[in-house]
């Protein structure tokens, strides 16, 4: 399958990688975590329903920025305000800050970017006491899977686009969130899926806390729509 799938993106991208691979059928629906509550998602969990008095975004500044045949949502307002050397940092200490920095630090914590990319990412804008394992876990990844160290030119294919956000819970410096994506399904029907990321607000910009064991797959999971998610404006 293309470069995204086949090296197994991460956040959401796992979901769908997952999904492409073959398994039908709707998912069964099932409770919404507990706002702020931590751990894996369950599988073939339902749409995250929003919840009351958690932030409602405008997205009126939001455009999109092309990374390696990925659109990733950037604002002047909530950040990045820092881009180079392929990297994302500078984010503004607000709930969209905190969703635009889940998707761009994620993004570039997967072993497909390549190490020039995932090592310092890894290293400078995770946290958690599993922020090892995912280094672990992502070079065991590039390994298995050749991938260069130099990410140079595009994707061979854009495997899923980002499409929303839905928040769990959120405090000043510490906000918990669900990303959405959809993909083309192998009998071109959309596929959905969705991540959950915690971010911490440390030394003035946000961190994306390591996930379980270091595998964004126990965070990711399929979802039958978008219902309660907060829809970015189309590209």
């Amino acid at each position: 399958m293309r470069l995204l799938a086949a090296a197994g993106l991460v956040a959401v991208g796992i979901a769908v990688g997952l999904l492409l691979g073959g398994r039908g059928g709707s998912p069964a629906p099932a409770p919404s975590p507990t706002a702020g509550t931590a751990g894996p998602v369950p599988a073939g969990s339902g749409p995250v329903l929003p919840d009351p008095g958690l932030p409602v975004l405008g997205f009126s500044d939001l455009t999109w920025l092309d990374f390696h045949g990925l659109a990733l949502p950037v604002s002047p307002t909530a950040g990045p305000h820092t881009l180079a050397d392929d990297r994302a940092s500078g984010f503004a200490h607000t709930p969209l800050g905190a969703a635009l920095a889940a998707i761009h630090i994620a993004v570039r914590t997967d072993a497909a970017v390549g190490a020039y990319i995932f090592e310092p990412t890894i290293a400078e804008q995770a946290t958690g006491v599993d922020q090892p394992a995912l280094l672990e876990q992502t070079r065991m990844t590039a390994a298995q899977r050749a991938v260069p160290a130099r990410l140079t030119g595009r994707f061979s294919g854009q495997g899923y686009r980002f499409v929303g956000v839905r928040f769990d819970a959120a405090a000043p410096d510490r906000i918990v969130l669900y990303l959405a994506t959809d993909a083309e399904g192998p009998t071109s029907t959309t596929v959905y899926a969705t991540v959950r990321i915690e971010l911490r607000w440390e030394r003035g910009d946000w961190r994306v806390v390591a996930p379980p064991g270091g595998l964004w797959s126990t965070v990711s999971t399929r979802i039958a729509s978008t219902a309660g998610f907060q829809l970015f404006p189309r590209r």
